[in-house]
């Protein structure tokens, strides 16, 4: 197989600017790349960028069992090519027929999982969709019969990125519409002359904050401007790359455009997403539910991501004596004895209710408030699936 080249990118440029939902953009994807590198599975999932959590999952063959299955494997077994360890990897890409030397039964998940659904002779690619730290989403490819080879990993490594951003802007858009959200994204929509069509409030409140020397004050800012046209030229395959824009505001800060076409036609309607240029940040339910301390948080975070006891220390600037001391702390007021029971009793309360229950990804932290989780229940009622942890 040769080489990928930028122009085996464009197809998935192209979705970037094709204005779905986030199921629609994962199954655009699943399409697109079956039709240059063949596989006969897959499961798709977006990740809550702090914690590295499920929010939604797609796969044409596997339901949310399967996600739970892959979960007690990713967060309590010793395995090969875990997520969390190939969202630190470059590329965060691994094949595991490479990992195990060939002898996939080496992998618990090969042995458990997957040879039991009819993969016995095939393999996996996995893949973490990460802009810097921030990890959105990954992917893990199947095979029933024959192997992933370097040119294919190469590949999915390069058109990572365009995932990624297909990810955020279908998260950003519900979140627009939602608007739930004290500081929530903005939407504006342009037709085809760039006349605006509709402007939701939080749009004309960011508006107002983009410095804007030479257009005059009733116009769009020309950076809005900018990113619809580079929106329609990427859409009608004249662009390699997708429309974005960062700039600064008037009170400090930076905001981001991110356009995307509305119709199939590339000279037609454009939203334009404006919002804040900033690092997500960890999601506040570890702290609103167990009440931890914002150094317990910052431990927690780094133990989520999969950071050893000396890792943790190093980043934090800690012994690991005082490390060892907060995990206590934290393993305390959550009820758990481990760190990978720590992530997966997170997991069965906050990320399984929403998978389950398909909930849109919005504007409220993708997770529930402190009063109870998702499907009603509080922290201290523990869910059916908790047997999936031991004692």
């Amino acid at each position: 197989m040769a080489s990928p080249t930028p122009l085996d990118r464009r197809p998935f440029i192209d979705l970037v600017h094709r204005s779905v939902d986030l199921g629609g953009f994962f199954d655009a994807v699943d399409r697109t790349l079956a039709r240059v590198m063949p596989f006969d599975a897959a499961c798709w999932l977006s990740l809550d960028p702090g914690t590295w959590l499920p929010t939604s999952h797609f796969s044409r063959e596997f339901g949310v069992e399967h996600v739970m299955q892959l979960a007690v494997n990713e967060y309590l077994e010793a395995d090969v090519n875990k997520f969390a360890g190939l969202a630190r990897d470059t590329p965060p890409v691994a094949i595991l027929s490479v990992a195990t030397g060939g002898d996939l039964h080496r992998s618990a998940r090969h042995a458990r999982i997957l040879a039991p659904h009819g993969y016995d002779g095939g393999d996996e690619l996995r893949a973490v969709f990460r802009d810097g730290e921030a990890v959105w989403g990954c992917v893990a490819l199947h095979r029933r019969r024959g192997t992933f080879h370097h040119e294919e990993a190469a590949l999915v490594a390069s058109v990572a990125g365009h995932v990624v951003e297909g990810i955020r802007r279908a998260i950003l858009r519900n979140a627009a519409a939602e608007q739930h959200d004290p500081d929530p994204p903005g939407l504006i929509i342009l037709d085809a002359d760039d006349a605006v069509e509709a402007v939701t409030p939080a749009a004309n409140r960011w508006l107002q904050e983009i410095f804007e020397s030479i257009a005059p004050a009733a116009a769009l800012p020309l950076a809005v401007l900018t990113v619809a046209h580079q929106a329609r030229r990427a859409g009608g395959g004249q662009a390699d790359d997708v429309a974005t824009a960062q700039l600064p505001t008037r009170s400090g800060g930076w905001l981001r455009l991110d356009a995307s076409l509305l119709d199939d036609d590339p000279r037609g309607r454009v939203a334009v997403i404006v919002h804040t240029a900033r690092q997500p940040e960890v999601t506040n339910v570890i702290v609103e539910l167990y009440g931890l301390s914002s150094r317990e948080r910052e431990v927690a975070r780094l133990v989520l991501h999969g950071r050893s006891t000396r890792e943790i220390a190093d980043q934090l600037h800690l012994s690991g004596y005082t490390v060892q001391d907060h995990l206590k702390a934290i393993f305390g007021k959550v009820g758990v004895q481990s760190r990978g029971q720590l992530t997966a009793q997170l997991f069965l309360q906050q990320a399984v209710p929403r998978l389950k229950a398909g909930a849109p990804i919005g504007a409220d932290g993708w997770f529930a408030g402190p009063s109870e989780s998702a499907d009603g229940r509080r922290p201290d009622q523990r869910s059916r699936e908790a047997e999936l942890i031991p004692e």
